[in-house]
């Protein structure tokens, strides 16, 4: 079910609270590969916008950012985003599939901004788009859709049921 009334303000919690678990499920696991900040967002446009800064175990065997490290970065940045900007309060949402263009070598300490849109939100399904950039020029983009469940559908040694 989505929030009814859902302010900025709570769109903001809802984003760092996601922001923050995911981080805390990162960190046991080893991973901590995608720190994010959030940095904008409008929910009457249905937007949101991160930052992200390119670390040494992001990068390939040549140096620059991996595609796939990139379209988990959209992955996730779509996902809080969708859930954030929706308010969703029953429901965790999942990746069903996902498509993605490298436009540009990303390099160590590239400062990026993901840029995503939600673009529907029916209620089985979500479209997100990811837009990335490094500075003005466009690096990354990609398109996923998503699946709605209900929060009991999900394990419980889930790392969502920590949010």
């Amino acid at each position: 079910m989505t929030k009814t009334n859902y302010s900025d303000k709570d769109c903001r919690e809802t984003a760092e609270r996601l922001l923050s678990a995911a981080s805390r499920a990162s960190k046991e696991c080893c991973l901590h590969l995608f720190d994010k900040t959030l940095l904008d967002f409008s929910i009457p446009e249905q937007w949101m916008d991160f930052q992200f800064v390119v670390g040494e175990n992001h990068l390939n065997v040549i140096g620059t950012v991996h595609g796939g490290v990139m379209a988990g970065i959209a992955d996730e940045c779509m996902g809080f985003g969708a859930a954030s900007l929706l308010g969703l309060e029953d429901e965790v949402i999942t990746t069903s599939d996902m498509q993605f263009n490298c436009m540009k070598a990303i390099y160590l300490g590239d400062v990026l901004r993901v840029h995503i849109i939600l673009r529907h939100a029916g209620k089985r399904s979500l479209i997100t788009t990811a837009e990335i950039y490094r500075g003005e020029d466009l690096v990354f983009m990609a398109t996923e859709n998503l699946f709605r469940l209900p929060k009991g559908k999900v394990t419980p040694d889930s790392a969502i049921y920590s949010i």
